[in-house]
């Protein structure tokens, strides 16, 4: 007769046993950390990283999800700028309305002072794309962006020969706002409308600034911006501005525009020939009407009456010397109207300029000590139990 084999059954104490493996294995596993793109949860996705900057040109629109499809075709790239963060986490209402920056960011990524191929944007020496690229539906930036009053640093862009639209962001459409950033020791190049912050914007620009140098081979070239039918508000440029035609140490080309309440005293140049001389200290095309309380330094950009540059008093803007723009120090003289509010809280005026000594220009207030509102939101930020227990005398 056959044994028969008898088959071992599960026990209560060994589940109980199974389990505990299970549960020691579970607990053995490292912890997922889940990355919010907007911790803040004010509407706008986080970027500190020069990676989270970068990945901008992947969400136009900056609700949260990555375009993929269209002209510009960039996939699903857009979730990898964080590990573990899923399609629009943490963005209040399920989507985000734009983005800000939420610390410094130093484009020279490999830290030697130059830019080189060890550069994470050195894109075989034609540096920073671009983000949107051109003026067409599938290609503009239409969010808002906030500085909050933080700086990109090192912005190098050489694409001087055919590119269009070029600076940090390539094209902006009516519906952007870029508000709050200065842009540091830029080198960009390009074809035309061509500037620091922006190529060509329909929307708004507001307390913005930029230093360094922007050359355009042909036309619309700016110290901060290349093109704008809208508004420039509360801004400046020290960069210098070089091209064939519509120049300007501000702005390029203003097409109906506004500029209020800022200045230029970049070196202004006329590359081209012919007898077209639309080059301008703060603008290079646009009229006395196209700008209020706004001004070029006569004294540093060349741009002078008869001067050897090319430029025209005519193109807008009002020239001083260095010494009239510096002396003013406070909400005075020129400056008188320079006080204004810039935050759309229309309760009182916003205080934005540091006027400093009679030997300085004025500059934005960008991560001064005593800004209590660093981010322009309107709320008071505590970052310490000082600040905290401070509440309690306002």
């Amino acid at each position: 007769m056959r044994a028969i084999r008898r088959v071992p059954t599960l026990t209560a104490l060994g589940i109980l046993l199974a389990l505990a493996v299970m549960l020691s294995l579970i607990g053995a596993a490292p912890a997922q950390t889940i990355v919010d793109y907007d911790a803040d949860d004010d509407g706008y996705i986080d970027v500190a990283t020069h990676q989270q900057l970068n990945a901008i040109r992947y969400d136009f629109d900056g609700n949260g999800d990555p375009i993929s499809s269209g002209a510009t075709a960039y996939g699903t790239a857009f979730p990898n700028r964080d590990a573990n963060a899923a399609t629009r986490m943490g963005c209040p209402g399920g989507a985000c309305v734009g983005y800000e920056l939420t610390a410094n960011i130093d484009l020279d990524t490999d830290g030697d002072g130059s830019h080189g191929s060890g550069d994470a944007y050195y894109n075989s020496g034609s540096g920073w794309i671009p983000i949107a690229s051109a003026d067409s539906a599938n290609n503009r930036y239409t969010a808002h962006f906030k500085g909050n009053r933080f700086t990109i640093d090192n912005l190098t862009i050489n694409r001087p020969s055919a590119t269009t639209a070029v600076g940090l962001f390539g094209f902006a459409s009516a519906t952007s706002v870029i508000e709050s950033v200065g842009l540091t020791n830029v080198s960009v190049s390009g074809n035309e409308y061509v500037g620091a912050l922006v190529g060509g914007i329909r929307g708004k620009v507001v307390a913005c600034y930029s230093t360094g140098s922007v050359t355009g081979a042909n036309l619309s070239v700016g110290g901060l911006v290349g093109w704008t039918p809208n508004a420039i508000t509360s801004s400046y440029s020290h960069a210098s501005a070089s091209g064939q035609l519509h120049v300007g140490g501000l702005l390029g080309a203003c097409q109906g525009c506004t500029v209020t309440n800022s200045y230029a005293t970049g070196v202004v140049t006329r590359t081209g020939t012919g007898s077209d001389t639309r080059i301008g200290g703060l603008m290079g095309s646009g009229s006395a009407s196209n700008a209020t309380a706004s001004y070029y330094d006569t004294t540093t950009s060349g741009c002078v009456s008869g001067g050897s540059n090319g430029c025209t008093t005519s193109a807008g803007g009002t020239g001083r010397t260095t010494t009239q723009l510096q002396s003013p120090t406070g909400y005075t003289g020129i400056y008188a109207d320079w006080n204004i509010d810039l935050d759309g809280f229309a309760v009182d005026v916003d205080d934005p300029w540091n006027f400093g000594t009679s030997s300085q220009y004025p500059t934005l207030k960008y991560g001064t000590p005593g800004d209590y509102d660093r981010d322009g939101d309107n709320y008071i930020e505590i970052r310490s139990l000082a600040q905290l227990n401070a509440i309690r005398y306002d």
